[in-house]
C-alpha cells in the first residue's frame, strides 16, 4: 500500500498541553491534532469526517524558555493584572509524518501541501512552517530490528516492540464541533530517538518505520 510522507521543519514551536494550568507546558512533537489541522487548513476547508491514520517522528536542537505577557482579570478587585508567563519553545523543530488513507484523500493532501490555501503555522500561530516533498511511498509490513533516528509518537499496541520505558502521552486527534470541541484521545508513549526497536512493523521505502 502507499501513504503520503512529508518532511516539516519550523524555526521554533510550542504545543500546548491540553491540561496546562498556571503555566504553559509542551509536547516533545506536533500532536495528531496539529497535524490533522495542517492539512485541512492547506486544504481550504473543514474537515468532514474522513477517517485516516497519522504518524509522528521528528528532532528538535533544543528547548529553551520564552516570556509572555499574559493578563488576567482579578474579579475581587476589579482589576486587570499583567504577568509575565514562562513559556517552552522547541527550537528547531524538524518531523517526518506519514498519513495513511484512502488513495483519494492522499492526493487531495499532496496537491494542497504544495499549493496550499492559507499560510501554514505550527505552535499558536506564531511561527511559520516549512513542509518540504510531500509524496507517495510504498509501505509494507517487514520484520526490522533497527535504532530509530527520531523520537517518536508510539501508539499503545506497538510498545511489545521496543524494551525502552516510553513516557505516556494522551495526544488529542479528530475532534467534534457542537457548543465546544470533543476531541478523540489517543494514548501513546514518546520514544526517544536511538531506542531499539524489533518485530513486524510497517517500514515505507526509505526505511523509516511508519507508527500507526
Amino acid at each position: 500500500m502507499e501513504c503520503l510522507k512529508f518532511d516539516l521543519f519550523s524555526p521554533c514551536a510550542t504545543f500546548k498541553t491540553s491540561f496546562s494550568l498556571k503555566g504553559i507546558e509542551t509536547y516533545p512533537l506536533p500532536p495528531y491534532s496539529t497535524i490533522i489541522g495542517l492539512l485541512y487548513t492547506a486544504l481550504g476547508r473543514k474537515w468532514e469526517g474522513e477517517e485516516f491514520s497519522v504518524s509522528v517522528q521528528g528532532n528538535y536542537e533544543a528547548i529553551f524558555r520564552d516570556y509572555i505577557r499574559f493578563r488576567k482579570y482579578n474579579r475581587k478587585d476589579k482589576e486587570l493584572q499583567v504577568l509575565p508567563l514562562e513559556v517552552p519553545r522547541l527550537y528547531n523543530l524538524q518531523c517526518v509524518v506519514h498519513v495513511l488513507a484512502e488513495e483519494k484523500l492522499i492526493e487531495e493532501f499532496k496537491d494542497a501541501l504544495q499549493k496550499p490555501k492559507a499560510y501554514l503555522f505550527l505552535g499558536g500561530g506564531e511561527y511559520p512552517v516549512l513542509i518540504k516533498n510531500p509524496r507517495k511511498v510504498e509501505v509494507k509490513e517487514e520484520e526490522v530490528e533497527l535504532e530509530i533516528k527520531r523520537s517518536a509518537f508510539v501508539p499503545e499496541d506497538k510498545i511489545c516492540f521496543f524494551d525502552q520505558t516510553g513516557i505516556p502521552f494522551r495526544l488529542p486527534s479528530f475532534y467534534e464541533e457542537g457548543e465546544e470541541k470533543i476531541y478523540r484521545w489517543e494514548q501513546v508513549y514518546f520514544l526517544p530517538k536511538f531506542s531499539i526497536v524489533e518485530g513486524r512493523l510497517l517500514v515505507d521505502r526509505e526505511g523509516d518505520v511508519v507508527w500507526v
